[in-house]
């Protein structure tokens, strides 16, 4: 199963203000200065990153987020967003995804998104409680 003894990794962007740890058995692919890619278990990838909101409001970039997920062939399940976080999950040929997003300080937003196989239901919903971001 997912869930180890094994130690969750804290990764962070510093000029963006945000950390969230990332599961056992995920291994970074690509690193930026907004974010970075992980490659997980049985083909599971995890995209973390933030950036300035600009003009829109946070509400407003979930919302758009959502519509173009749903452009993409992604049929969304659960939406839950607030003023200062979101969450929703969609399913899409065999695959589950999750979506997180927080406000950090007001002007920025910090958002991580993981795709995994609908069969890896159970574990993954067990780790998407641990995260929190900041």
């Amino acid at each position: 199963t997912l869930l180890r003894a094994e130690a969750w990794q804290p990764f962070g962007v510093r000029q963006l203000g945000f950390t969230f740890d990332i599961p056992p058995g995920f291994v970074l692919t690509q690193h930026s200065d907004q974010g970075a890619a992980f490659l997980g278990p049985r083909e599971a990838s995890l995209v973390v990153w933030g950036g300035q909101l600009g003009k829109a409001s946070f509400r407003a970039e979930i919302e758009h987020r959502m519509i173009e997920d749903k452009k993409s062939g992604w049929r969304l399940t659960y939406r839950r967003i607030t003023s200062r976080w979101a969450s929703y999950s969609g399913v899409k040929n065999g695959e589950i995804r999750y979506v997180r997003a927080i406000t950090v300080c007001g002007d920025r937003a910090a958002l991580f998104i993981i795709n995994y196989r609908k069969s890896e239901k159970k574990p993954y919903d067990l780790l998407s409680c641990g995260w929190s971001g900041p």
